[in-house]
């Protein structure tokens, strides 16, 4: 599924609130948050390091690393710890989905906060599970 990471598009407002929720709702209990946070830190790191750039400096300096989390994500996913891979084919998809989406710098910050309301959601998500399972013990 295609993803418009630009919030100032019309009828993308729901950007960080339905859309971020669906992802993490798709994620699910399938990727523990550390793998989500270790994903999330590369973006922050490149974000990060695209703020003095130019856009073109970007497109030359940081968006090649960006492409190059694909195959950083498409390795986790053949990972297995406990007997479960460590991303499974939800956070895979959107993963893909975003990296795909980011042409330019801005894409990249858009990116990034989308990722924050995708993590924040998830970690709901991931303690009411928990929750639930402690009541049906």
């Amino acid at each position: 599924m295609a993803i418009d990471l630009n919030y100032r598009n019309k009828g993308n407002g729901d950007l960080f609130d339905t859309k971020a929720l669906k992802y993490a709702t798709d994620i699910g209990n399938g990727v523990k948050n550390t793998q989500i946070r270790k994903f999330y830190d590369y973006v922050l790191d490149y974000q990060n390091k695209s703020k003095a750039l130019s856009n073109e400096a970007f497109k030359m300096e940081i968006l090649p690393f960006i492409k190059m989390l694909n195959s950083k994500v498409a390795y986790a996913s053949t990972r297995n710890s406990g007997g479960a891979k460590l991303v499974n084919d939800a956070f895979v998809s959107m993963m893909k989905d975003c990296i795909l989406a980011v042409s330019e710098k801005e894409d990249l910050n858009n990116f990034k906060l989308f990722f924050e309301a995708v993590i924040g959601f998830h970690k709901g998500i991931e303690e009411h599970t928990k929750k639930d399972n402690k009541g049906n013990r």
